[in-house]
């Protein structure tokens, strides 16, 4: 049938309607006028009805008021009044968007952007205790951005939205877990201590400088797991997760506690001062055979104090650093 007869036709059985059912029918009849215009080409749609769910002319994208039921969007459970509770509601403010893409900055319409709004999917839990802080769907640990901001966890410097920057976060990624029981602080995607993983807490300091390398609270002398993966101090050949194995000619503080290994009474930070540990630089060789004992990139000829005891081997203090690991 050519686009004209079937407009033609359309018009026809609608007129015929519009006289059986009475002139008052005409207004619940207006949404199928509309949807016949414009499926001919007309101005209107059915997705641009859909996009003001009270009919006031305000689109949702805008309308303080989504669904019209006098209570404002930022107070509204069911924000566009689909009858889906704004928790479970993959779009909350029925805007087309949907929650956590591209282009929706206000996930539950309230008029504040989501990157200041302490509640941005309108669920009534804040970001920082809210286990999907986007509404998208995806739990935060499942979520490559956390909180829907367009910047990926890995680059994002507060990665959950709870407003405290990466680095004052007890659980930067928003998944449950305190970042000292978290096997990936930041949430992106790479374990703590990985090889490519140079940031592991997400607080822009990179680890072999940053004195609490996976946040815990607990700062790189004193932590037992420095670069919080899983692996003691003791039986980590990478203690700071730098990248540069413990022993490493270019490693000069192997438990990144801000003390050279040179001057550290406790050179791989597990926790034996180096008078009395067998692998002192933490490098998997023994001291006996090993060439560096104290990994401060001296061979132990010409290292006047080789085991880093803070003695020197012939005589007299060396003049190294202790520390307290409590």
């Amino acid at each position: 049938m050519l686009p004209s007869t079937s407009r033609r036709y359309a018009e026809k059985s609608l007129r015929s309607r519009l006289v059986r059912a009475g002139a008052a029918s005409f207004f619940a009849l207006a949404p199928a006028i509309a949807f016949v215009g414009a499926s001919q080409g007309g101005v209107a749609s059915a997705s641009s009805s859909k996009l003001d769910n009270d009919h006031d002319g305000i689109a949702n994208k805008v309308d303080p008021d989504v669904d019209g039921d006098g209570i404002r969007n930022g107070s509204d459970s069911d924000v566009d009044g689909d009858r889906i509770p704004n928790v479970n509601d993959h779009d909350v403010d029925g805007d087309g968007d949907l929650n956590g893409s591209k282009n929706e900055k206000d996930i539950d319409g309230d008029g504040s952007p989501d990157t200041s709004d302490n509640d941005m999917d309108g669920d009534s839990s804040a970001n920082g205790s809210d286990r999907d802080v986007d509404g998208d769907g995806l739990s935060n640990s499942q979520d490559s951005d956390v909180d829907g901001d367009g910047v990926r966890n890995g680059r994002d410097s507060d990665v959950d939205g709870d407003h405290r920057s990466n680095g004052l976060d007890d659980d930067v990624d928003g998944d449950g877990q305190t970042n000292g029981r978290d096997s990936d602080v930041d949430g992106d995607a790479l374990p703590n201590g990985a090889s490519n993983e140079k940031d592991i807490d997400g607080d822009g300091i990179r680890d072999g400088i940053d004195s609490d390398a996976d946040g815990d609270g607990s700062s790189n002398g004193n932590d037992s797991d420095v670069d919080g993966d899983g692996s003691s101090n003791g039986s980590d050949n990478d203690v700071d997760g730098d990248e540069l194995s413990n022993g490493a000619v270019a490693e000069k503080d192997i438990d990144g506690d801000g003390i050279l290994d040179a001057v550290d009474t406790d050179a791989d930070g597990d926790g034996r001062s180096n008078s009395v540990d067998d692998d002192i630089d933490g490098d998997g060789k023994s001291n006996s055979s090993d060439d560096d004992v104290d990994g401060d990139g001296k061979s132990n000829s010409t290292d006047d104090d080789s085991n880093g005891d803070g003695i020197d081997d012939h005589g007299g203090a060396s003049g190294k650093s202790g520390k307290n690991r409590g």
